[in-house]
């Protein structure tokens, strides 16, 4: 019976060891933005000891297994026969970079452990399947979970090509928006104000329409404690954004069609970053499309009722996030205006919690 147990307890002793490990290796992942790049972190680990880590800062830059590799080197310790510990499985074609399963390889790492498989046609199981031909043990889904989460935004992006999108709103119970055009109206607690903040700062972009920055001279950024500020995006067809509007502090995204102002567009172009689509308005399927270039994986809408419509029109909602108050004004600005025809999603994984005086429904959409 001793015989049998030694090797089932250290079987369980390297699955604690991976678990320990590997979470090591979404810390490391989580210290940088190189989107649209995905964040990955990675850890050599030599007789259950780290021996060197690293994570990919940036766009073209080398990836977490080289970062960890020459880490290693630097310290002069040597990789061979060492387990690396990713978060993502390790590329196996030419970008940017060369494949890092090629330099895994040529470095003699005997044991590869990793989080979860990369969704990008490009790697899709190769890079294990490549580590495998050559000799290297791999073990695939060790915190399988917690490494989704993190790439949920990026695999959403290679299936779609467009940004994870949650829209959100603070309505009344007859479902307004605002007690009128152009009318600034308190609706939320404070408690759903701060949980609003909350998702600016977990999401890289906060998206409004042209009709929003007149009325209101919104900044779009963050105030409470974040890592890195979203960036600003406006649906602006003809440029109208006036050039001292306080979001053009934060370098924001202007969204144009091919009939913007042509002084404006010049004028601009220090003070924002400019997409010019094909349509006389904007056409925002090209728009979703360009901004992962920008490093927008995942987008919060917070528009009008106009800007609602559009994107449910479009069937680019990907998650609703609102925030009902106990109030009724009887008439004013809707949750959504007219749409052109009538559409229906599939709500899914429903949630509801109270945010001081308000009850807050979040759920995902599936069309």
């Amino acid at each position: 019976m001793r015989t049998m147990e030694k090797p089932m307890n250290e079987e369980k002793d390297m699955q604690l060891k991976d678990i320990q490990f590997m979470k090591r290796a979404i810390m490391l992942a989580q210290q940088a933005y190189p989107a649209p790049n995905p964040q990955v972190g990675a850890v050599l680990v030599k007789n259950n000891n780290i021996i060197a880590e690293g994570f990919h800062a940036k766009a073209g830059e080398p990836h977490a297994e080289i970062m960890a590799l020459k880490d290693a080197e630097k310290k002069g310790i040597l990789a061979d026969g060492a387990t690396l510990y990713v978060t993502l499985e390790p590329c196996c074609h030419f970008g940017k970079t060369p494949p890092c399963i090629d330099a895994i390889i040529v470095a003699g790492i005997k044991r590869v452990v990793v989080g979860c498989v990369d969704q990008n046609q490009l790697v899709n199981g190769a890079g294990v399947s490549g580590l495998v031909q050559a000799g290297v043990t791999v073990n695939v889904g060790v915190c399988g979970k917690e490494c989704g989460a993190v790439y949920k935004n990026f695999f959403h992006v290679q299936k779609t090509k467009k940004p994870y999108i949650t829209l959100k709103s603070a309505i009344t119970l007859d479902a307004k928006i605002a007690a009128g055009p152009k009318k600034q109206t308190a609706i939320s607690s404070e408690q759903s104000k701060y949980k609003a903040h909350e998702l600016r700062r977990d999401n890289d972009g906060i998206l409004v329409g042209i009709g929003t920055v007149l009325s209101d001279n919104p900044q779009l950024n963050c105030r409470i404690p974040c890592k890195k500020q979203p960036i600003p995006v406006i649906l602006d067809s003809h440029l109208r954004i006036p050039l001292d509007a306080k979001v053009l502090k934060n370098k924001p995204i202007i969204i144009t069609g091919k009939m913007y102002d042509k002084k404006k567009y010049t004028a601009l172009q220090k003070k924002a970053q400019i997409i010019v689509t094909t349509g006389e308005k904007v056409v925002l399927e090209q728009a979703l499309q360009k901004l992962p270039e920008y490093g927008i994986l995942s987008l919060l809408v917070e528009g009008g009722s106009e800007i609602n419509a559009l994107f449910f029109q479009k069937k680019a909602v990907d998650h609703i996030c609102f925030f009902i108050a106990p109030k009724l004004f009887g008439s004013g600005v809707p949750l959504f205006a007219p749409l052109k025809e009538a559409k229906q999603a599939i709500v899914k994984n429903v949630k509801y919690s109270q945010t001081g005086t308000d009850i807050c429904v979040e759920a995902d959409l599936e069309w």
